[in-house]
């Protein structure tokens, strides 16, 4: 199989290039690992949605009556 460049110069049983280093992983990441800070993002968000509702304010009311 030959390599066609230019004007119809070939290259043929040639080595391109000796050695190739790439950080190309075979294995799949989750998103989470391959975004953290998206994730986190998304997270606080979430957690922050939360806070919003209103039984918060009985869940604190019990705990300072608790202690």
């Amino acid at each position: 199989m030959g390599i066609n460049i230019g004007n119809g110069n070939k290259i043929k049983n040639s080595t391109i290039a000796e050695k190739i280093d790439g950080k190309y992983s075979s294995e799949k990441k989750k998103f989470n690992e391959r975004h953290p800070w998206i994730f986190n993002l998304i997270t606080s968000f979430i957690i922050g949605f939360a806070l919003l509702f209103h039984f918060w304010n009985d869940i604190i009311k019990w705990i300072e009556g608790w202690l």
